[in-house]
C-alpha cells in the first residue's frame, strides 16, 4: 500500500467515521489513537519510515489474520505480552487490500464496543446523535451556555455577588480551546481548557443543559477535552469547582480526578475544590 496523502487520509477518515470516535495522541505525535468512550481500538502510524496500524481484535480472528498474512500481520508490536493476543500490527507497506483493512478496522471497533455494559452501549447510541464542534471563547453559543452555567452557579452558591471574585478567571476572551456540543442544531453542552503552565491545562466552563444530563455527556466532553490537551503537549489537566457542587465533583472523580491542594488563584478560597488528572 502506497504511503501517500490520499491513503493516509482514507484510513484516518474511516477510523473517525465509526460511531462516537475521536482522535487522541497519548504517546506523543505518533501513533494516532482512535477511541470510543475513552477506549482505544486503533493506533495508526502514518510515517513513511514506520507505516503501520495496530488494531484491536478477538484472539481467534487475530490469529486467523496472522496466518493469512504471515510476517505482514503480527502480534501488537508494542503491547505487553499478555495483551498481544488481542492486538494485530499490520505492515501497511506490504499490505495492499484496502477493503480487508477497513473490515479489520470495523472488527477492531466492534471488539471494543462489544465489551461495554448495556448502560454504556445505550449512552454511546445517545451520544453519537450529538455533534462536537471545536471553537473559541468568542463563539456565541459558548457565551450563551456560559451565561446559563453562571445562572445555575448563582442559584447554588447564593447569588452573583458571592461569586464575583471568580469572574476574572473565567473571561471567555482568554480561552481559545473550546468545544460546543449540539443536538439537532441546538447547543446543549460546552467545555474548554486554557494553559495554566507548560505541563498543565486547566479545564474551564464545563456545562450540560439539564435535559441532557445523566446520559454520560459530561464524561464524554471531558475525555475529548483531555485528548485535545494531550495533543497540544500537556501532561496534566487541573480544574476548580465549588464545595457545594456535589454532582460536578462526582463526575470529575468518576473521570479519574483527585483532589489536590488549592492552586494559584484559588489557594485562599475555602469554598473551592481543586482537582487534577494525569492525561
Amino acid at each position: 500500500m502506497e504511503n501517500c496523502k490520499e491513503i493516509i487520509q482514507a484510513i484516518e477518515a474511516y477510523c473517525l467515521n465509526q460511531l462516537g470516535v475521536y482522535e487522541s495522541r497519548p504517546f506523543g505525535k505518533y501513533p494516532i489513537c482512535y477511541r470510543v468512550m475513552g477506549k482505544i481500538f486503533a493506533q495508526f502510524n502514518p510515517e513513511a519510515s514506520f507505516f503501520k496500524i495496530t488494531l484491536k481484535s478477538e484472539p481467534e480472528k487475530a490469529n486467523f489474520y496472522r496466518q493469512l498474512y504471515p510476517e505482514i500481520i503480527v502480534r501488537g508490536y508494542h503491547c505487553p505480552p499478555v495483551q498481544q493476543p488481542y492486538w494485530n500490527t499490520i505492515d501497511l507497506d506490504a499490505f495492499s487490500n484496502m477493503e480487508m483493512l477497513f473490515q479489520m478496522i470495523d472488527e477492531a471497533y466492534d471488539a471494543v464496543v462489544e465489551k461495554f455494559s448495556k448502560k454504556v452501549k445505550t449512552q454511546l447510541l445517545t451520544l453519537t446523535k450529538l455533534e462536537y464542534k471545536d471553537t473559541n471563547g468568542e463563539n456565541p453559543d459558548f457565551a450563551m451556555l456560559c451565561d446559563r452555567l453562571d445562572g445555575a452557579l448563582n442559584e447554588i452558591v447564593g447569588g452573583k455577588q458571592q461569586r464575583s471574585h471568580y469572574e476574572q478567571y473565567n473571561k471567555r476572551d482568554s480561552i481559545q480551546d473550546v468545544m460546543v456540543v449540539y443536538q439537532e442544531g441546538q447547543p446543549v453542552a460546552c467545555g474548554a481548557f486554557k494553559m495554566y503552565d507548560e505541563d498543565h491545562a486547566e479545564l474551564k466552563r464545563i456545562y450540560t443543559e439539564p435535559s441532557n444530563r445523566n446520559m454520560g455527556l459530561a464524561a464524554e466532553l471531558i475525555r475529548r477535552l483531555e485528548a485535545k490537551a494531550k495533543i497540544k503537549g500537556y501532561k496534566w489537566c487541573i480544574l476548580e469547582t465549588g464545595r457545594q457542587m456535589e454532582a460536578a465533583c462526582h463526575v470529575y472523580k468518576k473521570a479519574g480526578y483527585k483532589i489536590i491542594p488549592n492552586y494559584g488563584q484559588y489557594a485562599d478560597m475555602p469554598d473551592s475544590i481543586c482537582m487534577e488528572r494525569k492525561i
